[in-house]
């Protein structure tokens, strides 16, 4: 099974929830949040419940709902659950920076309108695929839909030992 960390974009884009967005980009989004929801992928959270409140701040569990409605339930009712959520630690030091996250001078910057420097809410992501692949030898590749700067520092990623699977890739990278 694999393990995924899904950016609230995917849920958010799968339920329309991206102007930019093709149809065609909905309907992929919508097949991942399918795939969890059928148990196919193993979604990694954070035990601190981060990545949940930020969900939550966008979205609304609703089993009857939208997608994005549904995945949060279900993430809800699953994440204790060692067979569909695998859930990690993040640890912070005194600055409250997450110790995994490998630019801690944040010295990453592009020069890409928008996205010059790293947004400091996704660092989360990066310190969580960091810190489930340092505690399980696999990759949880981080999951993005919409969001154009995650293309801008892939490089960076990468060289961190990041794996980024960018949904809807050719739209985000035309309309850069």
């Amino acid at each position: 099974m694999a393990h995924k960390i899904l950016d609230t974009n995917v849920p958010l884009t799968a339920v329309g929830k991206n102007a930019e967005a093709s149809p065609r980009c909905e309907l992929e989004c919508e097949e991942v949040v399918n795939l969890v929801l059928k148990g196919e992928i193993k979604v990694v959270l954070d035990d601190g419940d981060s990545i949940i409140t930020e969900y939550r701040n966008n979205m609304h569990p609703d089993p009857n709902g939208t997608r994005a409605g549904q995945f949060l339930m279900y993430l809800f009712l699953n994440k204790h659950r060692p067979s569909r959520i695998k859930r990690m630690s993040l640890k912070t030091n005194d600055h409250g920076h997450f110790i995994d996250y490998p630019d801690d001078k944040d010295e990453w910057s592009t020069e890409i309108p928008h996205c010059e420097r790293f947004d400091p809410d996704d660092k989360k992501w990066v310190a969580l695929a960091l810190r489930f692949k340092a505690e399980t030898g696999i990759d949880a590749p981080i999951v993005n839909a919409a969001d154009r700067c995650w293309l801008a520092f892939e490089p960076h990623l990468q060289a961190s030992g990041v794996k980024l699977e960018t949904l809807c890739r050719e739209e985000r990278q035309k309309y850069g």
